[in-house]
């Protein structure tokens, strides 16, 4: 990842063929659990969540949590292009069947 200027404004850009793993922190039971973004197959892909909290105990498998970026872009693009798309999942209906 190339980095420029220094500073709080600086701006760091992710380049074509950088290798990204995607890193979350979720609150279950009342404890932090660490999951990395994981994806298996071709064309449509099969996506899941990799545990990695007990990492120390059971290695995480991360050839399947490494993403090949096809074209640059800044770091917070990216934030914010996966802040967006997580609040459209927000509002998606998740009831079973009709009522």
């Amino acid at each position: 990842m190339a980095e420029g200027g220094e500073g709080e404004d600086e701006i760091q850009f992710l380049r074509t063929d950088d290798e990204v793993v995607l890193q979350c922190v979720a609150c279950i039971q009342k404890e932090n659990r660490k999951f990395c973004l994981a994806a298996e197959g071709l064309g449509n892909r099969l996506c899941s969540l990799e545990p990695t909290s007990e990492a120390k105990y059971v290695p995480p498998d991360l050839c399947i949590c490494t993403f090949v970026l096809e074209q640059s872009l800044s770091v917070r693009a990216l934030q914010e292009m996966l802040a967006k798309s997580g609040q459209n999942s927000e509002g998606v209906n998740t009831r079973p069947g009709p009522m």
